[in-house]
């Protein structure tokens, strides 16, 4: 399998993945900011292979293209960021072109990991929790999905480094105090309440919302004040994705009708 690490040269590497080692975050970035403009055909085949068979998958397939194939991080879920060492978690996430509004905008929300609803419950600050690790230093690439083309054909057309900031920050507190209320008063959590720092759904079916303790356990979450409640993931929510990206490139927000996105000069391509 090949792995392109400058757009004019390709290296081999064993199809299984070894984890890179970086000395700091700016030599992570310097790797992260050469998938810029490069198609997933330039990153690896597997994404080619599997497009025709599991198209209905390819947005899982396109992130394990770049986080194994790429930057040699193993599948897995643990509780520490990607890049352990420097305390940075890789996300690969996708944007969208709405063609009428003729912008970039975010195609769904940013998952973090799973909730802990003992822990949200018996922890007052969002900081001191596990989903710190996962929020506290992100490494965004973002790509194109273009579903009129075939995944080999999508591009990376943005990396940076991002960490909240103050007013980040105090907008995830409230964010979390919202959800500590609510499942204090045995609530269930919503996505809108929030405005920053959310919840989503993260069981893949089989939840009964009209009947959620007959669901199966496939779908259900320990709860100290329900007993059992739909399992749900972190997540920053969609709309302030394109925000927080906006922001992060420094490239200004054009709204057109309802969608509010940002224009191709601001990409690489």
């Amino acid at each position: 399998m090949k792995i392109a690490i400058e757009k004019a040269s390709l290296y081999n590497l064993e199809s299984h993945a070894m984890p890179m080692e970086f000395a700091d975050e700016r030599e992570l970035l310097a790797h992260a900011k050469k998938l810029e403009g490069m198609r997933f055909s330039d990153i690896s085949r597997l994404i080619g292979e599997l497009d025709v068979r599991h198209r209905k998958h390819t947005k899982g397939v396109a992130a394990k293209v770049i986080e194994t194939d790429y930057f040699g991080i193993p599948s897995n879920s643990s509780e520490k960021a990607d890049f352990e060492e420097l305390g940075i978690e890789l996300k690969v996430s996708p944007l969208r072109y709405v063609e009428r509004a003729g912008l970039y905008t975010t195609k769904e929300r940013n998952v973090l990991k799973m909730v802990d609803y003992n822990e949200i419950l018996k922890v007052p600050h969002w900081m001191d929790t596990k989903v710190y690790d996962k929020l506290r230093r992100i490494l965004f690439v973002l790509y194109v999905h273009d579903k009129q083309a075939p995944a080999e054909e999508w591009r990376v057309v943005k990396s940076f480094l991002w960490s909240p900031d103050e007013e980040d920050c105090e907008g995830i507190q409230r964010d979390y105090q919202i959800m500590r209320g609510k499942i204090n008063r045995g609530e269930t959590l919503r996505e809108g309440d929030h405005t920053i720092f959310a919840t989503c759904p993260k069981h893949g079916g089989g939840f009964l919302k009209r009947d959620p303790l007959g669901s199966p356990r496939s779908a259900l979450a320990e709860h100290p004040t329900l007993g059992m409640a739909e399992k749900r993931g972190y997540c920053i929510k969609r709309e302030a994705f394109i925000v927080l990206i906006a922001n992060a490139i420094g490239a200004p927000l054009v709204k057109k009708g309802r969608t509010i996105g940002l224009e191709h000069e601001h990409l690489e391509w």
